[in-house]
């Protein structure tokens, strides 16, 4: 990989990407949040064929973390989610492939219905829900294809972020707050630091690896458990912070779709491809409570 183009650079992955790629290597767009030093691209109306022009020549991939990540708008607009998530998205990696570039797309764990445990890259999909649905149309089509192309299918990404959908960073306004927090003890991910995640997928590419992977924390968890873990990492660094963490079922809550309750992938074939070193989730949260709540 010579130098990236990240389409959706503005988003909470396509940030760190863009973070780890650095400047020299990374070139990123943005959609509906103006970024500086970025230019503006619509995969809706415009062709990457036509931005690539004007573009450096040294761009050897294109990764296309950009989409609508919210299950439950896709689940109530199927029809216009999918315009962006699976029509928009594969006329860029048509265009990619076609100008010679090596498309890394981002997929999911909800292409999975949670009904196998820890299931691995080559194991069939079976997503029950819209969103999921969608990443699989388009994980379909690459499969399809004769040339070379990457996916890197995501299970729970999360960081300190509290401005972003980041979870620990929705707790950490929750606890500053004095808010409640109910998590789902039945709802199991793998989730990895953001950073992680970015890291591990541009080291893929770094290293010419095709195909598909699963970049994901080694460690399935519940929400619940990474809840409490957070919570006890805060009054670990701040004994006086005080904070309710409610358990329920995944089922308690309404959703216009049942949504998976295990989503936890293998990362056996990441792991053997590249040893990355993903932080537990333990150390995260420490790092996050010192962050947010060490007194000074």
């Amino acid at each position: 990989m010579e130098r990236a183009l990240v389409i959706g650079a503005s988003g909470f992955v396509g940030r760190a990407l863009m973070a780890r790629l650095g400047r020299d290597r990374g070139i990123g767009t943005w959609h509906a949040k103006p970024t500086k030093d970025m230019p503006q691209f619509d995969a809706t109306r415009e062709r990457l064929s036509e931005l690539r022009k004007r573009l450096p020549a040294d761009i050897t991939h294109v990764f296309v973390p950009f989409g609508l990540v919210n299950p439950e708008q896709c689940a109530r607009d199927p029809s216009g989610t999918a315009e962006i998530n699976v029509a928009s998205v594969l006329r860029v990696l048509d265009d990619a492939l076609k100008i010679g570039l090596l498309p890394v797309f981002v997929s999911t764990d909800y292409v999975y219905d949670g009904g196998k445990l820890l299931p691995a890259e080559d194991e069939p999909q079976t997503p029950n829900t819209e969103y999921g649905r969608q990443k699989a149309a388009v994980e379909r089509w690459l499969m399809d294809r004769t040339e070379p192309w990457l996916i890197a299918r995501l299970s729970k990404v999360v960081s300190g972020d509290t401005t972003t959908h980041s979870v620990l960073g929705q707790w950490v306004n929750d606890i500053r707050e004095g808010r409640p927090m109910r998590s789902a003890i039945d709802q199991v991910f793998s989730p990895a630091s953001v950073d992680d995640v970015a890291g591990a997928m541009v080291h893929l590419a770094e290293i010419g690896l095709n195909g598909v992977y699963h970049v994901a924390g080694p460690e399935p968890i519940s929400r619940y458990e990474l809840n409490i873990m957070l919570m006890d990492a805060v009054r670990s660094v701040d004994e006086c912070i005080t904070g309710t963490v409610e358990s329920c079922s995944l089922r308690d809550i309404h959703f216009l779709e049942n949504r998976p309750l295990n989503t936890s992938l293998s990362t056996q074939k990441l792991q053997k491809a590249i040893a990355w070193p993903f932080r537990s989730m333990r150390a995260l949260c420490q790092e996050i409570a010192k962050s947010e709540f060490a007194r000074s």
